[in-house]
């Protein structure tokens, strides 16, 4: 049987499947002993010094491997100065690569930290907007983007003490899923839905949000049929709805997240102002407002540090998309 999405379009069985996530992820006695070692090493040193030491490694292998240096200098040099020194334009696409190394593929560096490390390290700014909106008891949307170190984002919340419920593919890293696991600030992670799914999947978020949880979601998914149009670096983009038509429905905010990293290797978490969808006017329209504003605080935030986008998801939002580069 199939049911209708909350926002009108047709599709996705009535139920949905509660399935743990990381239940197929097949774990080989090799992947603790590496685990562990990832533990050792992240947790006894600075994270700004477990960056910095990425990036010299990613800067040595891009060295000797001209072809991926190439295609990495193509999507980053259009967005850096114009005139820039091939010195200048290597390091940032090693801190580039270290920032998705460290990132993306693990999540020792956080793993069971306190809050006071995590305000030490992170320098939160914008914490009154979260505390805003916690006062008000109501959910909201925590929406992030493919930068920095946006896979922390929920669970450096969770530790601080606010209601966040974050989404993990069964895909990502398995170090990072059974570390995710055995943190208990993360152990009520939601699957991503399966295909076919997104329907009763965007009702069952709703249902959530209406109890006053905080959903953690991404804001540059691309999505060239569908999708919403706006400007972000200068370029035409065109992103799913699926966030804003989440916030529309439950009448809640979204809350801009980014945790970014500066070129001394310093990393800051920041919180934007709540953008709220209206729901007197177009849908569509409405909703298209709100992911401007959404971009123009990611663009903001990343004017100066551009080694901070995750340059796959990035190609894969430009080359669907079919971008412009404009003028401003």
């Amino acid at each position: 049987m199939h049911g209708v999405r909350p926002d009108g379009i047709a599709g996705g069985p009535a139920r949905l499947d509660d399935a743990d996530p990381f239940q197929s992820v097949k774990v080989e006695p090799w992947t603790y002993v590496r685990l562990l070692a990832r533990l050792l090493y992240y947790q006894s040193l600075p994270l700004r010094w477990s960056l910095a030491l990425a990036a010299f490694v990613s800067g040595v292998k891009l060295r000797i491997r001209p072809r991926r240096r190439e295609r990495l200098e193509q999507l980053l040099k259009p967005l850096l100065p114009a005139g820039i020194s091939d010195r200048y334009l290597a390091r940032q696409i090693a801190i580039a690569r270290s920032i998705r190394r460290v990132g993306a593929y693990t999540y020792a560096p956080v793993f069971r930290r306190s809050g006071e490390w995590l305000l030490r390290t992170f320098r939160p700014e914008g914490l009154e907007y979260l505390k805003e909106v916690m006062a008000s008891g109501r959910g909201a949307v925590i929406i992030g983007t493919h930068a920095g170190l946006n896979a922390w984002a929920a669970p450096i919340l969770r530790r601080l003490g606010y209601p966040v419920r974050l989404m993990q593919r069964a895909t990502a890293a398995k170090e990072t899923l059974l570390l995710m696991r055995w943190d208990r600030v993360v152990s009520d992670v939601l699957p991503y839905p399966r295909v076919g799914e997104e329907g009763i999947h965007l009702k069952r978020l709703h249902d959530l949000i209406k109890a006053g949880v905080w959903i953690q979601h991404v804001g540059d998914y691309p999505d060239s049929e569908r999708g919403l149009r706006g400007k972000y670096l200068g370029c035409d983009v065109c992103c799913r709805q699926a966030p804003w038509a989440l916030a529309q429905l439950s009448g809640v905010p979204l809350l801009p997240v980014l945790v970014l990293v500066d070129h001394e290797f310093r990393v800051k978490l920041v919180v934007g102002p709540p953008i709220h969808v209206d729901r007197t006017s177009s849908a569509r329209q409405s909703r298209e407002a709100a992911f401007q504003s959404y971009l123009d605080f990611v663009n903001r935030r990343l004017s100066g540090m551009p080694w901070n986008l995750g340059l796959k998801n990035w190609e894969k939002l430009t080359s669907t998309t079919q971008v412009r580069r404009g003028a401003g």
